[in-house]
């Protein structure tokens, strides 16, 4: 068994396999996976997206291996044509492949449970490389696969893994993570910590954090991670000492919310969505939206948090400006004389959705998310934000302007609307 020679963090690499995740249709499973394996302490040292091609799921998980103590391949264990994970990896590994009955008829029982028929195709899940330990999966019929390859501090793992992240989860949270650590984590224990910020860029977070990632080193790793107007710190800290790692933690965590506090909103598993809900039940506040270039992704948002339906009233969905008059009540002359992408509309919009839902909030977002429809004056990208209620007798408003393409837009924009409204709630 690999002892992960001495302290130093094991190295695991990632293969996404699917021609889809080429074309940008799906994220795949390796953000989901690196996440994890950080947290555990490992070192994620690639991660590559593979088409549906044997030859060349071969070759990556060779050269993976070479690298890397344990490579996790996730996708292509399907019945289809295009399911060349298995005949890849034996490829790479110089393995036969072998039908095992007995996992096809495991297969055979969970598909009858469904009432559905058993095609031959099926029967390819059932092929095991050579060697090959069974990853039972609990939601799906395609079993993942755990091959071990040579010994002692020689030992390489891979684990070939279901793509669909409902069956990919469980095996990966429930089998391959404690597997992982048992093999390769030995000695080494891990603490580490993550702070959620919003109302800053990445850029700025990292300046004002650099007195601490300045000190990375072996034993210190950290990383700052961007997406749609929040940003992710996360630090780890491995050695083979506990209580120095944990002294050394309560160390960091203080200076680093020092340094960047006013900006944190959370940590760990927080989302700015229910950070914003228990910051709303906790002053007994409600909530309705009205959205316009958003359409519904604000209130999708803020609904993604079991029980938020007891601060969450609804909203408008007023994409139009006639709905916009019609259904929501913002003036004929606001529209035509400020038009919907205004101070005075994204004002009017929040009171009137405060008002007719009859909440103690009112939020509403306004704006161009393009391609088209900018000008000079208000270019693609600018959005107006209207919080209304509950104690200020003046609507607050709000303008910004956010780059990237149209969905970016609108994902920006919700996160700002989230930051001011947690902003107001404190």
């Amino acid at each position: 068994m690999n002892s992960n020679r001495g302290a130093e963090p094991a190295r695991v690499e990632l293969l996404c396999v699917g021609t889809e995740l080429l074309s940008g249709r799906s994220d795949g499973d390796g953000p989901y996976i690196a996440k994890k394996l950080r947290a555990a302490g490992f070192v994620v040292g690639k991660a590559s997206q593979i088409p549906d091609d044997a030859a060349e799921i071969a070759r990556a998980l060779r050269e993976s291996l070479s690298r890397s103590e344990a490579t996790v391949v996730c996708g292509g264990l399907g019945p289809t044509f295009d399911d060349v994970t298995r005949e890849g990896a034996a490829k790479a590994l110089h393995r036969g492949l072998h039908f095992r009955p007995e996992i096809f008829r495991e297969i055979e029982r969970k598909l009858a449970r469904h009432g559905t028929a058993i095609p031959d195709s099926n029967r390819r899940q059932a092929y095991f490389i050579e060697g090959a330990t069974p990853l039972p999966n609990a939601r799906g019929s395609a079993p993942g696969q755990r091959i071990v390859v040579g010994r002692g501090k020689d030992e390489k793992i891979a684990y070939l893994l279901p793509g669909p992240p409902r069956e990919m989860s469980p095996i990966f949270d429930r089998q391959v993570l404690p597997d992982l650590k048992r093999r390769l984590a030995r000695g080494r224990h891990v603490e580490g910590f993550s702070l959620h910020l919003s109302g800053v860029a990445e850029s700025k977070a990292e300046e004002l954090l650099q007195p601490i990632v300045s000190q990375k080193g072996p034993g210190l790793d950290f990383t700052i991670l961007a997406s749609d107007g929040e940003v992710e710190f996360h630090a780890l800290i491995g050695g083979p000492s506990p209580s120095k790692n944990h002294a050394l933690k309560v160390r960091l965590l203080r200076r680093a919310k020092a340094l960047v506090g006013r900006h944190v909103f959370g940590s760990g598993d927080d989302s700015l969505e229910n950070v914003v809900g228990r910051r709303l039940l906790r002053r007994g506040f409600t909530l309705a939206v009205a959205e316009s270039c958003t359409a519904g992704m604000l209130a999708s948002r803020l609904t993604r948090t079991p029980g938020s339906s007891r601060y969450f009233l609804g909203g408008y969905l007023v994409y139009s400006n006639d709905l916009k008059r019609r259904l929501l009540g913002v003036k004929a002359e606001t529209l035509r004389g400020r038009g919907a992408v205004s101070a005075e509309c994204a004002a009017e919009m929040a009171r009137l959705a405060r008002r007719r839902c009859r909440s103690s909030l009112g939020l509403s977002i306004t704006g161009i998310a393009g391609p088209g429809g900018g000008s000079r004056e208000k270019p693609v990208g600018t959005v107006f934000f209207g919080l209304s209620g509950p104690h200020s007798s003046k609507t607050e408003v709000f303008e910004s302007w956010f780059s990237g393409d149209r969905e970016t837009v609108r994902r920006r924009a919700c996160a700002f609307a989230l930051h001011q409204l947690l902003r107001s709630v404190r």
